[in-house]
């Protein structure tokens, strides 16, 4: 029977995420023992007192969060495994649960685009790793794509006070953005930020999404429909990387102990995809007619809306308006609706919906979106459905 040590901040989303993955591997094999160590015994600086209590507890393994002048090799001259659950940077002698942040900056990237703007924003934690690396990667991403794209970061430099923010240096940024714009945000939490300063500062020039498009990551459930308006979020498998870890872990105690310290594997925690909710629910777009469709298509998504229907919205004739909108948009009136018909049916799955029935909110005949859901996707509704962890 294993015994497990979790040291690391259980306020967090991602954090009980990983111990539900830890859990979930214990319950299907023989069911482990955890304790749950307080960060406060770390942030005392007393790592010895830390390994002393890992030693006396007689623990097999420790997962926790670690600063980077930790003695974390002290534990495998006890014969204790340590894994790092990756904080400030990576560590090269122990095992981290390691994101695959340059592949969350590409698919945030990526996400946004798609939403037409040519102004970005970054709000992240210079000198963390989880950061830095997503910030690169959503830059060079964009980069890459968006031409004349602007392009603002603003990062906290206190890394031992991640919490804190300065309300008026962000309301400031926020201000000084060319609009429309779309801003990542290293995590929920930064997120949560810049729609409480957006809020507070009452201004008409910095109203979510319609001025300012936010999306974070992690998908902590329960903050991002604290936001209001609602956050929209990058899904991670961090539940599938505990099971993976635990894994790792009673592999390593088949080992003999100086093989099994010594034995140094990364666990990857994969992004997945966006979760979309109000904070993004819009597409920004310079020109006031196809901004009008754009919204219109987007709020209306569950009604019949046909060609005809957008023609009538805006003064002009249905062949200059399909001439103008395929060439703003790279495609016709009528494939930007199938299109927002079928990533709102992956919203309504993700979201627990049944194929089935996410075609009845949203008024279609699901055998006709199922053939547009497959071609745009690769997937059908219910093979999609089927990859999504519950």
């Amino acid at each position: 029977m294993a015994r497990l040590i979790l040291m690391t901040d259980f306020s967090e989303s991602y954090a009980n995420k990983l111990l539900k993955g830890i859990m979930r591997y214990s319950h299907d094999h023989d069911p482990w023992v955890v304790c749950k160590m307080p960060l406060s015994l770390r942030d005392n600086g007393r790592m010895d007192e830390v390994v002393k209590f890992a030693e006396d507890w007689n623990a097999d393994a420790i997962i926790g969060q670690f600063l980077p002048n930790d003695d974390v090799d002290a534990f495998g001259r006890h014969g204790i495994i340590a894994i790092a659950q990756d904080y400030q940077q990576k560590f090269s002698t122990i095992s981290n649960i390691s994101g695959d942040y340059a592949s969350s900056g590409r698919i945030c990237a990526d996400y946004l685009i798609k939403k037409r703007v040519r102004n970005f924003g970054f709000f992240g934690l210079k000198g963390m790793v989880w950061s830095d690396e997503r910030r690169d990667s959503f830059i060079a991403e964009i980069q890459s794509r968006v031409q004349d794209a602007t392009i603002s970061i603003f990062e906290n430099r206190d890394i031992s006070a991640t919490w804190w923010y300065d309300l008026e240096e962000l309301e400031d940024w926020l201000s000084d953005l060319p609009k429309p714009a779309a801003v990542l945000t290293c995590d929920d939490n930064r997120a949560f930020y810049i729609i409480e300063a957006a809020r507070l500062s009452g201004r008409d020039d910095m109203r979510i999404p319609d001025d300012i498009m936010v999306l974070g990551i992690d998908n902590d459930e329960f903050l991002c429909q604290m936001c209001s308006p609602q956050l929209s979020s990058l899904n991670q498998d961090t539940e599938e990387a505990g099971y993976n870890t635990a894994k790792f872990i009673d592999e390593l105690l088949a080992l003999p102990v100086e093989q099994r310290v010594k034995t140094i594997q990364d666990i990857t925690v994969k992004p997945t995809f966006v979760t979309t909710r109000r904070s993004t629910d819009a597409v920004l777009h310079p020109n006031p007619f196809i901004s009008r469709i754009l919204h219109y298509i987007n709020n209306n998504v569950t009604e019949r809306v046909s060609v005809d229907d957008v023609v009538a919205l805006v003064p002009m004739s249905r062949r200059l308006l399909e001439s103008t909108f395929r060439r703003e948009m790279g495609t016709s009136i009528y494939q930007y609706i199938i299109k927002v018909r079928v990533e709102k049916m992956k919203d309504l799955i993700v979201n627990g919906n049944p194929p089935l029935a996410a075609a009845d909110m949203l008024n279609v005949d699901y055998k006709i979106i199922a053939r547009s859901f497959k071609k745009l996707t690769g997937m059908t509704p219910g093979e999609f459905a089927d990859t999504i962890t519950v």
